[in-house]
């Protein structure tokens, strides 16, 4: 695979290349003049101009656009009139070609587009709204608040300040205007001016209707768990399955595309398998529909005094307040606060992401009056799940025991030989049927006050029976009783959802075997530039509606203020262990079952069911406190801080985490910049096996920024962390990590770029490689580096390319098993090597199209 991709890699370069030179020199041949717009510095050189001269013209070009009259390379230094006379006969203008309102948008802000296609660290939402609102802005005089607030790095106190502002001056006429808005800050107004436009665009005055963007991704990364003997576990288990449960050695794809029509109609669609799992289809037959995504969406439609604010049918997403009742996403964001790089869009939108567990698909509507707005939603789907084992003869309905996000969907858990095919043919694979409904009320006092109500309902047509003895592993003997292994089940893990209380029939679905009842309310206020928010919620066990003590209930309450050089959060949050909310998604550290032996995979069934922890994205049951805070001290100092203290509730563990960073910038170019992590669990308990008293991380890093905003960065980590010491082991466990890498990139010009990165390492790292994060880990040090390769083939169609090596420090003296050889003759042997390396070769490839 690896030799294949690099025979295709240099294939591309090389059709690149070509095009390149051959759109540089069309006409080269025929009447040996140079068409200077699109030559290279080497073609220039060949003139009869001195070096200077040669890279002033070319600059010229790259720096200021094309020329548009021969006469212009007059105004270069050192071209007076003889030299001007020899080069007249020898360059030729090409007539350039008209760009299109889109192009030319692109041109201006092709280097976004770049790092926000390929994003892997931010809701998909925001990333189509951005791209949305980047190619076609919106008239920043007519944005409501959800509009502003969910444009990149705009808080609460930016939004209110726009809205308070524009009855004061009528209409905000151009970027100078919104940049005197009071009380907006420097970051918002950066971001903001990329996304708006300051009058309504005319379409009937020409240009293109429709605008969108398509996007491919190809990789092999392997899926990143938690644990990284958990993923080697994992991947053992599926080379080793067999070809009936749909292992295959295809990589990782991912395709969407999404039109919009007039800035107010909307299409979109989605296609994503994971690496090595099978295909599935939406239909049996000859011609077959791979399961993707698709939606059709309208927005901002007047039916009379009602406005119609959004209608999307098929899938879409939904999120309202810090994400306590609903926010339906795959995956899990430690400390999504909601500000900054945690940032949680707000209201619904079409649906093209990654999600495939919690996606949602039927319809969602937004309708506003004045200042009540109402958003509902309805959904029905499959929901990957475990399903309980029966005793023989025991004729009830079959249950399901926990929800599942699953990396790689694979019909059974392949190393569980008790619920596959030759068994009780008990597949994971949309095990369970998932009807949802509810909506959302809120009224707006005031820009940016507003009080809200939510609600959901979720109906199954299987029982809920949570049984840790289902997961951890059982046999039966043959006496209508099940032989359990001797465990101890973490209260999280006991007070899961289900069980008599869960029971009920759904008047809207005769199918109906089990309910899951959530609401709650969120508000928000903006005093001058202190924002104020919170929610809370409650899971329905029967008890009365928001009487306190009678149903789990959670809640986050947040306090945000900035300055011009200041700004800091204060977050609290609690969320009790019985909070069983498979759509929360607010504040946390962790993910749920964090501690518990879901986490602790060799206890399981199968090391897959790991993944119940490991893929989970609700947050743990905490309380806790958190601060987070920026501060410019001077022009040339910068210092952040964040600071937790929080309790697990389920074993009342302490924990903290103190996380410091100052950026040092002497003069323009270059930058310092030292962060400083602490962290500890139950410090003060020398009872418990799961302290650990120290882990403190140190990384230093240097960035020296270069002409075309080409760069180059060094950066040292090292990392500690000192556990208890555990039975049979008198002295503490220390884990130590070290690493330094050293990044480059370099842009040939506006159409091509390369970056890179080479390191050692050895123990445990985490990093960011090009768009892709990445953790690693090695106990002996490996080397690794990575190379990609950006390409701007036109205005519109961009390729990237990125190759990962990796190289592990050879072991000597290896003595291995062969037990997972499937051939006979190997079973039970015993291996020596004198010499074993390991490698790694990774790939990704990405093709972006807008327009």
């Amino acid at each position: 695979m690896s030799r294949s991709f690099c025979k295709l890699f240099i294939v591309i370069c090389m059709v690149f290349i070509t095009a390149r030179l051959s759109a540089s020199n069309p006409d080269s041949i025929v009447n040996f003049q140079i068409d200077v717009n699109h030559a290279s510095l080497e073609e220039i050189s060949r003139l009869p101009v001195d070096e200077k001269t040669a890279r002033a013209i070319y600059d010229r070009v790259l720096n200021r656009g094309y020329f548009t009259s021969i006469y212009q390379l007059k105004e270069i230094e050192g071209i007076d009139q003889e030299l001007f006379n020899k080069l007249k006969p020898l360059i030729r203008i090409e007539p350039l070609k008209e760009l299109t309102s889109v192009q030319e948008k692109i041109e201006q802000i092709y280097y976004q587009l770049d790092r926000w296609n390929s994003d892997e660290g931010l809701d998909n939402a925001f990333i189509d709204l951005w791209i949305e609102r980047a190619l076609s802005p919106m008239n920043v005089n007519n944005m409501n608040y959800d509009d502003l607030v969910n444009l990149r790095s705009v808080s609460p106190v930016d939004a209110v300040a726009i809205l308070k502002h524009r009855p004061n001056v009528h209409w905000i006429r151009n970027e100078r205007d919104l940049r005197s808005v009071p009380g907006l800050s420097n970051y918002a107004w950066r971001s903001i001016r990329y996304f708006v436009d300051y009058k309504d665009q005319d379409f009937s005055a020409g240009g293109s209707q429709w605008h969108g963007n398509i996007i491919m991704r190809v990789d092999n990364t392997p899926f990143m768990a938690d644990e990284a003997e958990q993923s080697q576990e994992a991947s053992l288990s599926t080379l080793t399955s067999s070809v009936s449960s749909g292992f295959n050695y295809l990589p990782n794809t991912y395709l969407k595309g999404r039109l919009t029509y007039k800035n107010q109609y909307k299409i979109g669609f989605s296609f994503t398998r994971n690496l090595n799992e099978p295909t599935h289809y939406l239909n049996e037959g000859q011609f077959r529909i791979p399961e993707g995504k698709f939606y059709l969406g309208m927005e901002n439609t007047s039916l009379g005094p009602i406005n119609l604010d959004k209608l999307y049918i098929g899938n879409y997403s939904v999120t309202f307040g810090q994400g306590i009742i609903m926010e339906n996403t795959d995956f899990f964001a430690p400390r999504k606060s909601g500000y900054g790089f945690r940032k949680r869009f707000r209201g619904i939108s079409g649906d093209i992401s990654q999600t495939r567990q919690y996606k949602l698909t039927g319809a969602a509507a937004e309708i506003s009056y004045q200042n009540l707005s109402a958003t509902g939603f309805f959904s029905m789907n499959d929901r990957d799940a475990i399903l309980n084992r029966k005793l023989p003869g025991d004729s009830s309905e079959t249950s399901f025991n926990q929800l599942i996000v699953l990396d790689q969907r694979f019909f059974y858990a392949l190393d569980d030989s008790m619920r596959d095919s030759n068994h009780d043919d008990l597949s994971w694979l949309n095990a369970v049927r998932e009807m949802t409904y509810g909506g959302h009320l809120q009224y707006t006092f005031m820009p940016g006050a507003f009080l809200g109500l939510t609600f959901y309902e979720s109906a199954y047509d299987r029982p809920i029976e949570p049984d840790p003895y289902q997961i951890v592993g059982f046999n039966y003997d043959g006496n209508s009783q099940w032989n359990l292994r001797q465990v101890t089940a973490d209260s999280e893990i006991k007070q899961s959802y289900g069980g008599a209380v869960s029971r009920g029939s759904n008047p809207f679905w005769p199918d109906a075997k089990s309910f899951r009842r959530v609401f709650g309310f969120d508000f928000q206020t903006v005093v001058k530039n202190v924002a104020f928010q919170g929610e809370y919620a409650q899971l329905d066990k029967g008890g009365r509606i928001f009487s306190l003590g009678e149903n789990p209930q959670a809640y986050v309450v947040s306090a945000y203020t900035q300055f011009s050089s200041f700004n800091i959060l204060f977050l609290y949050r609690n969320y009790d262990i019985a909070f069983d909310n498979p759509y929360q998604r607010s504040f946390s550290n962790y993910r749920r079952y964090k501690g518990t032996m879901f986490e602790d995979y060799y206890y399981l069934q199968s090391v897959l069911y790991g993944q119940l922890y490991a893929s989970n994205p609700q947050p743990q049951s905490e309380e806790g406190f958190y601060i987070d805070s920026y501060y410019q001290i001077s022009r040339k100092f910068t210092a952040g801080l964040q600071y937790d203290n929080w309790t697990r509730k389920p074993d009342a563990a302490k924990m903290y985490r103190l996380v410091g960073t100052l950026n040092y910038s002497p003069i323009y170019p270059v930058s310092f910049q030292i962060r400083h992590k602490w962290q500890a669990r139950e410090e003060d308990n020398r009872q418990t096996t799961s302290r650990y008293y120290t882990n403190n991380e140190l990384r230093a890093r240097m960035l020296i920024r270069l002409s075309g905003y080409n760069s180059i960065a060094f950066m040292y980590s090292n990392s500690k962390v000192i556990n208890l010491p555990r039975p049979r082991i008198f002295n503490d466990i220390v884990l130590d990590g070290e690493a330094i890498t050293a990044n480059y990139i370099h842009n040939f010009n506006q159409y091509l770029k390369f970056s890179g990165m080479l390191s050692f390492y050895k123990g445990f790292l985490w990093n960011f490689e090009d768009t892709q994060f990445v953790v690693v880990d090695s106990d002996r040090g490996a080397f690794r580096y990575w190379m990609a390769l950006y390409a701007r083939l036109s205005h519109n169609l961009a390729v990237r390319m990125k190759y990962t090596g990796e190289s592990h420090i050879p072991l000597s003296g290896a003595h291995f098993s062969a037990s997972n050889y499937t051939q006979e003759e190997y079973m039970g042997k015993m291996f020596n090597a004198d010499w074993q390396r390991k490698f790694t070769n990774l790939y990704y490839l990405e093709f972006s199209y807008n327009f």
